[in-house]
Order: C-alpha cells, then structure tokens, then sequence
C-alpha cells in the first residue's frame, strides 16, 4: 500500500470511525457466510458449518481488534486517549503537577548547564592560535603542584624564556 493511501485511509478511519467499523463489521461476516455455505455444500447441516467455521477462525469481535491494532491510526487515537488523561489528572491533582514541573525543570536546567560546562571546557577547542601547543606552567615547591603563577613570576619567564613565543595569565 503506498503511503499516501494508507496516510488517507489512517486519516479516514480516524474521522469515520463508525462508517469504518460497519465496513469492518461487514467484511468478517461476509466471508464467514461464504465459507459456511461451502461447507453446506460439502455435505454439512448449517449449524454444524457454523460451528466448524467458528473454530477454524475464531470470533469475529477478536479479529476485528487484531486489525485495528495493526493500523497507526490506533496508536494515534491511543496515545491522544493517554494524554487526555494524563491532563486530567494532573488538574485534580495540582500540588502533584507543580512538584513534577519544578522538579522536571531542574533536572533539564541541571544538566544543561553540566552540559554548556562541559562543552565549553573540554569539548570546543580553546580560542588560540595552534591551541595544542599550549602549556600551563607552575612550580613544584616542596613536593606539592602549584598551578597559580604571579604576574611578577610571568614577567620574569616573558623577558627569559626564548622557548615560547608568547605567554599570558
């Protein structure tokens, strides 16, 4: 079936709900009638054709809801039943929604700063020109790093080192 005939045909169902059901109605006991009268023909009495052609297929009301379950359509209209409900509970229970919204909010709000913080930090690459050649200098006083450097200390590297081509702090 192409797409848009099952998109129209989806759509239909959805609008025409009763015209579809009578038509789903309809095509289960046309071809039970059919194969009950083949039966007759074989030789069986009626009641006896019906009730074979019931065990052989089953209820009608059951394979009627196995095509419906097959279709988008029902995940659609199931879906839209869900939210319906979910809104109103969430009206009777105002305090609930208020706790999950806030809390929702936070979670979101949490790890979108976790995220922009990492992203920025450790992710895009610093904002400098060859930013793989950097070095972040220190000292190693008694044993213990020290990463904080004093504007006199770069000073003294700027005028001394001839390694780097330029340094900041």
């Amino acid at each position: 079936m192409s797409l848009l005939r099952n998109i129209t045909s989806g759509l239909r169902s959805l609008f025409r709900r009763e015209q579809v059901d009578r038509e789903l109605d309809k095509e289960p006991r046309t071809y039970k009638e059919m194969a009950t009268e083949e039966k007759v023909k074989e030789g069986m009495s009626r009641n006896d054709a019906l009730r074979e052609v019931r065990l052989e297929h089953g209820r009608l009301e059951v394979a009627k809801e196995i095509v419906r379950s097959g279709s988008w359509e029902t995940f659609l209209e199931t879906s839209w039943q869900d939210l319906r409900f979910g809104l109103r509970t969430h009206r009777k229970n105002p305090g609930f929604t208020a706790a999950a919204v806030l809390t929702l909010a936070m979670g979101i709000g949490a790890t979108t700063a976790i995220f922009s913080l990492v992203e920025g930090v450790l992710l895009r690459p610093l904002p400098f020109h060859d930013a793989d050649r950097l070095v972040l200098l220190g000292d190693h006083l008694g044993g213990r790093p020290n990463m904080s450097v004093r504007a006199r200390e770069i000073a003294t590297y700027t005028s001394a080192a001839q390694t780097f081509s330029s340094l900041g702090g």
